[in-house]
């Protein structure tokens, strides 16, 4: 078979352009650092590629609600702080008060000193962070504590007698522990019935009535909002008598002990996030290692292949002047 000097220009283009094309290649390699520009050049690492960004992603949505809840939890700790300063203020308050030296008047600028001190406990109860209320569980548009004809009511709902305004019971300890589940990387699962497995959620929601207290005992409301004011009316009536105080000073300081407590939880909850934080920003960093050696090429080596493949291209131009070079009258020559 006779090789003509055009089937060699031609074949020699088309190699030309091949290893063009493969330089290009290489230089957006160096370029861009990574090993395959569409999932169709490697397969393989394109869907080990896509679940790594994948989990990468879901590290970022943890980082978000961490630091969401951290931000919840914080906010409720100050109002919770302001809540124990003012029981442990009004507990100094009615020591003084309920002194047999102390006259009419003096007991009742302390019960005044207590009306405050409840009302000051009524604006940390109903305290907001961003779009729901710190204390009212999974209460966003109502307000958590109102007071009506000097009765507490937490959601439309007594305190006390525990019935709503129509005088229908309801159950106080179900809206205590209503939960509002974030999902923080715990790898959330629901059990063979669907059913979410709390272990496995953190749980953000805070009811006031928890620490605040509610029912009675014995006719004794458990709540510390009216204990303040059963105080007071007992400072203000004009025939005192420490022994129809002392009831609700004794419940009163039974149930402050619940504020510390739940003060101390915001504490362990806290130091919670920070462990999760951390293994959080562990998981970002593996992953972007996993991320980082699988989509991108090792700079050196990839400016090494791009140089080799500079110098074929070169090699190839300097072959063609030697291919190309004999024209018509060469031949006629």
């Amino acid at each position: 078979m006779r090789i003509t000097t055009g089937m060699m220009s031609s074949k020699y283009i088309r190699n030309l352009g091949k290893s063009a094309y493969e330089m290009n290649y290489l230089n957006e390699k160096v370029s861009t650092g990574r090993k395959f520009f569409t999932g169709s050049e490697d397969p393989v690492s394109a869907i080990k590629a896509y679940k790594l960004r994948r989990e990468y992603r879901s590290t970022e949505i943890y980082d978000t609600n961490i630091s969401d809840v951290d931000s919840f939890l914080t906010m409720a700790e100050t109002n919770l702080t302001e809540i124990s300063n003012s029981v442990e203020k009004t507990y100094t308050s009615y020591l003084k008060g309920i002194t047999g030296t102390m006259s009419s008047d003096d007991r009742a600028i302390v019960a005044k000193e207590l009306e405050n001190l409840q009302d000051s406990i009524l604006t940390s109860l109903n305290a907001e962070f961003e779009d729901r209320y710190v204390f009212g569980g999974t209460s966003k548009d109502e307000l958590p504590f109102t007071v009506k004809n000097g009765e507490l009511y937490f959601k439309g709902v007594n305190v006390n007698t525990q019935e709503d305004e129509d005088g229908n019971p309801v159950d106080l300890e179900e809206l205590k522990n209503e939960t509002i589940n974030v999902d923080l990387g715990l790898g959330m699962t629901f059990d063979s019935s669907g059913n979410l497995n709390t272990d496995t959620v953190f749980n953000m929601s805070m009811s006031g009535i928890s620490f605040m207290g509610f029912g009675e005992t014995d006719g004794t409301p458990n709540n510390l909002y009216t204990l303040i004011g059963k105080i007071k009316d007992e400072l203000n009536d004009p025939d005192f008598s420490l022994e129809n105080i002392t009831p609700y000073i004794e419940k009163y300081e039974e149930q402050k002990k619940q504020v510390l407590v739940s003060i101390t939880d915001i504490g362990a909850k806290t130091n919670y996030l920070d462990f999760l934080k951390l293994r959080n920003e562990d998981a970002q960093y593996n992953l972007n290692d996993k991320i980082l050696d699988v989509e991108y090429v090792d700079s050196a080596e990839a400016i090494m292949d791009f140089k080799m493949q500079e110098y074929s291209y070169n090699a190839a131009l300097s072959m063609g002047n030697k291919i190309l070079q004999n024209s018509f009258i060469d031949f006629m020559n």
